[in-house]
């Protein structure tokens, strides 16, 4: 193994240090060095104009990656904060959006929507427990295709009204003979609005729902 003196030790050190100090050279700092080269050119033997150019290109490249990025960041800031103005906005108004769970107030009805393929003879939607047990129904008969509207009161399967808190909804129709699932959306208030700790696009809290994207947002009442 080769032995390194002291003195040769620092002049390595020196020397990476100068890399690091050169390869973060400003705009400013690349100019200077490229007048000075200019000053300081042996007249005999001037600068070539392709290397001189080719410098050129590279101070302006460097600036013009600068600036880009200035401005990207600028235009980001911008947007997130528009989006957040946005859903700022939705809080305490009704939103439609896609769910298998609904929240069933102390007073008051929960409404909600399906779409239908085709048209039925039958449309059901079930309120479920989490254990699966049926505890109350929607029998909306017959209907054309597209979507369709529904309320449920809170009434049980005995008339009784059920108690507040969140339940599970499913909803059927009739293909012929044979029942096939629909996806159940929700009407429901926003209650609050949450910002990703990692960045992205705001979240609406909902009712029953939890955190839902904007972008997932079918309709605003």
């Amino acid at each position: 193994m080769e032995l390194r003196t002291l003195e040769q030790l620092q002049q390595q050190s020196a020397a990476s240090t100068a890399k690091k100090e050169a390869s973060s050279l400003g705009q400013d700092d690349f100019m200077k060095l490229m007048l000075q080269q200019l000053k300081n050119q042996d007249p005999f033997k001037p600068t070539d104009n392709t290397e001189f150019i080719s410098q050129m290109a590279q101070l302006t490249s460097v600036s013009g990656i600068s600036e880009m990025n200035e401005n990207l960041t600028a235009l980001t800031s911008s947007l997130y904060g528009g989006q957040l103005l946005d859903a700022s906005s939705l809080i305490g108004k009704e939103v439609l959006v896609g769910s298998d769970v609904v929240a069933l107030p102390s007073e008051g009805a929960v409404n909600g929507q399906v779409t239908l393929p085709v048209s039925t003879q039958a449309v059901d939607v079930e309120i479920l427990a989490p254990s699966g047990e049926v505890l109350g129904k929607v029998a909306l008969g017959p209907q054309a295709a597209g979507a369709v509207s529904f309320r449920w009161d809170g009434s049980g399967l005995d008339g009784e009204r059920l108690p507040a808190g969140n339940y599970v909804i499913r909803a059927q129709y009739l293909n012929g003979n044979s029942v096939e699932a629909l996806q159940t959306d929700i009407r429901s208030p926003v209650r609050s609005v949450s910002l990703p700790s990692g960045g992205g696009s705001p979240t609406v809290q909902i009712d029953g729902v939890g955190a839902v994207p904007m972008s997932q947002i079918k309709e605003i009442s």
